[in-house]
């Protein structure tokens, strides 16, 4: 099994999640990055929070669907430890740009309010919109049909 050492740290642990589901945490990836849009010229801060949530509900839905989930303490670091495994090594880069969004969400969130400039956001907003597509394509095209209707 290519998770048993995640498994095995107790990083991930098997899950199910039904169609209906995953596809609800697909609409409010793509919803999230529709709305960090909207409040960019607002609050820089929560637009990229909101984006942030966005790429982390595309990585879940993309978990899910690989029938895992989180656990334990750290579960945003845990479910980008999980792609890490999961996605093709030409998806390194990306990864690694994830680790560095969580930490800066993290300090927008947790440390010291105006620390997101407008470049960080509006980067951040066109990351999430382009890692839904990318993680949407990798899922069976019967999820952009479900996505779709969700979305009627």
């Amino acid at each position: 099994m290519a998770y048993e050492d995640l498994i095995k740290r107790r990083i991930i642990e098997p899950c199910t999640v039904s169609k209906g589901e995953l596809t609800e945490h697909l609409r409010v990836a793509k919803h999230d990055a529709s709305v960090a849009q909207d409040i960019a010229t607002i609050d820089l801060d929560w637009a990229f929070t909101v984006a942030y949530n966005g790429i982390l509900q595309t990585a879940l839905s993309y978990m899910y669907f690989q029938g895992y989930r989180p656990r334990g303490e750290g579960k945003h670091l845990n479910t980008f430890r999980f792609l890490r495994a999961a996605l093709p090594e030409s998806y390194e880069r990306e990864i690694n740009r994830l680790q560095k969004l969580r930490r800066k969400r993290n300090m927008a969130v947790y440390q010291k309010r105006g620390t997101v400039t407008e470049k960080e956001a509006m980067d951040i907003i066109k990351f999430a919109e382009k890692f839904f597509k990318e993680i949407l394509d990798l899922l069976p095209k019967e999820y952009k049909r479900l996505l779709k209707k969700a979305e009627e």
